[in-house]
């Protein structure tokens, strides 16, 4: 059984047959933000479009788009169609063979047409195809000789483009399927604040309208205790549990109006009203414990430095980042940190954390973080991207030039 029938069960609609999805159980993190297919939850609704999406693009020439709010899992999707198509597509479509080629910013960090093109070829041919570099119209030339020949579907994911590359990439792809035609298919991710510049990309490449759209739903009440059940499942490694031995009603029902639905931020909260809860050794976790997270700090974009400090967050490990999210309130001690993390332990236990503690800090000198001091002389610590590390060090130096001048 394919991954993708696995997880959207879309044979039922393909060719009428019945599966259930099936969870892994393994003794790991419940809230882990690392792509694992066992943890995804579907929908019927969703369920069918993958399947129409599929239904879509075997017949090539087509660009499609999947839309979302930030943090509404467009990447999670794209990764599992990226696993999935290759196989899926051998057992639907009529052509030999498929390509499935994947593309985000990191495999482009200075977009460029050329640059483009070359990762198709290299996918395509091989990265040593050729002992010189081929200009774009070359590769277009090679490209189609190789499809009609070898009579093969390339089907390109791009995600997580933004702004201007994101025009440029969709402009870029719509030519290529208007040069290649029915044996090319591309699947563009995009948030919805920038539906506006894939549009006019895809205009410019020669496409009037999307082949097809999916745009991610919210997460409903009832996904959310699938989604904590298959979570748990997981960490636990158990066969059953009863979601409300671990959450009550009211805090699941707290952690999804907060969240919106909106599937990462839920985990966000429900993660740190877990951690929350057992720090303080409750059996379950309660509604203020929900409350009590959820006041800590904003998870939603309102152009705040805390909402882009959060997201660069989202990539440190459990404890490194619950560091990071108590340090941005407050300044502390690695004492205070290190009962804030663990709650009240006994004195060998403690040495062990206060320690374990210290590394963590210390590693996060190393990772992409800022130290900034505070009034008490204790580190502030910022988990950023490039940009905003940028910004908040030159800040930082303006702050202390002016504190220098006031003096």
């Amino acid at each position: 059984m394919s991954l993708l029938e696995r997880v959207f069960n879309i044979s039922q609609y393909m060719d009428e047959k019945k599966y259930d999805v099936q969870s892994k159980e393994l003794d790991s993190n419940p809230w882990t933000s690392e792509y694992l297919p066992e943890l995804y939850v579907s929908s019927e609704k969703l369920n069918s479009q993958i399947a129409r999406l599929i239904q879509i693009l075997k017949e090539g020439k087509t660009l499609s788009i999947i839309l979302g709010n930030i943090k509404s899992g467009k990447s999670y999707l794209i990764n599992l169609l990226k696993d999935g198509l290759s196989e899926i597509l051998c057992k639907y479509i009529s052509k030999k063979k498929a390509h499935v080629i994947s593309f985000t910013p990191n495999d482009i960090p200075k977009y460029s047409q050329s640059a483009f093109m070359r990762g198709i070829e290299q996918h395509v041919f091989g990265k040593s195809y050729s002992t010189k570099e081929q200009t774009k119209e070359q590769i277009v030339v090679a490209l189609k000789r190789y499809v009609k020949d070898k009579d093969c579907l390339i089907v390109l994911l791009i995600d997580d483009f933004q702004n201007e590359n994101l025009k440029l990439i969709s402009r870029d792809a719509a030519k290529l399927i208007n040069s290649l035609k029915e044996y090319l298919a591309c699947i563009i991710t995009c948030n919805m604040k920038d539906i506006g510049n894939c549009q006019d990309g895809m205009r410019e490449g020669g496409f009037s309208n999307f082949s097809y759209s999916i745009r991610l739903p919210e997460l409903t009440l009832g996904e959310t205790y699938e989604l904590i059940k298959k979570r748990m499942l997981y960490a636990l490694n158990s066969s059953s549990i009863r979601v409300t031995d671990i959450f009550t009603e009211k805090a699941i029902e707290s952690a999804w109006i907060n969240s919106k639905g909106n599937p990462w931020v839920l985990i966000s909260i429900l993660a740190d009203a877990y951690e929350y809860s057992r720090k303080n050794g409750s059996a379950t976790v309660a509604f203020n414990d929900v409350e009590t997270v959820i006041n800590m700090y904003s998870r939603f974009p309102d152009n705040s430095d805390a909402f882009i400090i959060h997201q660069a967050l989202n990539s440190f490990p459990l404890r490194e980042r619950q560091v990071c999210e108590y340090l941005i309130q407050k300044d502390a001690s690695a004492k205070e940190l290190t009962h804030y993390l663990y709650g009240n332990l006994s004195s060998a236990e403690y040495r062990s954390k206060y320690m374990g503690t210290k590394s963590f800090l210390k590693r996060l000198k190393d990772k992409n973080v800022v130290m900034v001091k505070g009034k008490e002389g204790r580190s502030i610590i910022f988990g950023l991207t490039h940009k905003m590390r940028e910004w908040i060090t030159h800040f930082s130096e303006e702050k202390k030039a002016s504190s220098n001048d006031e003096n």
